[in-house]
């Protein structure tokens, strides 16, 4: 794995107002000051992250951000309007076949 960057995959299922969003943000943060390559991936609950504006501007800093496109259609939250990239649990897998770590965060 020489000159090849980490990844950290993180799973986030819960909604904005529970701790884990705060969690995320600190957490994709630090990995990044580290130089590791950080993914989000938003589902159930946690597709109502999308309104969470600290945790989307991470795109900004290079965070790749995905939520559930099933998930956001479920919740009535436009998936496409959306700061983050629709995906489905398809993407997820290859989010997960590819990482060097994952982390979930649910309830």
């Amino acid at each position: 794995m020489a000159g090849k960057k980490e990844i950290l995959a993180i799973l986030l299922t819960t909604s904005p107002e529970h701790e884990n969003t705060h969690t995320v943000i600190k957490l994709a943060e630090t990995a990044m000051s580290m130089g590791k390559v950080v993914q989000i991936f938003m589902m159930c609950d946690g597709v109502y992250n999308v309104y969470n504006s600290e945790l989307v501007s991470l795109k900004d800093k290079g965070v790749e951000i995905s939520v559930c496109e099933h998930n956001s259609a479920e919740r009535a939250v436009d998936a496409e309007k959306s700061p983050a990239d629709a995906a489905s649990l398809y993407v997820l897998g290859t989010i997960i076949e590819d990482c060097t770590k994952l982390v979930a965060f649910n309830s």
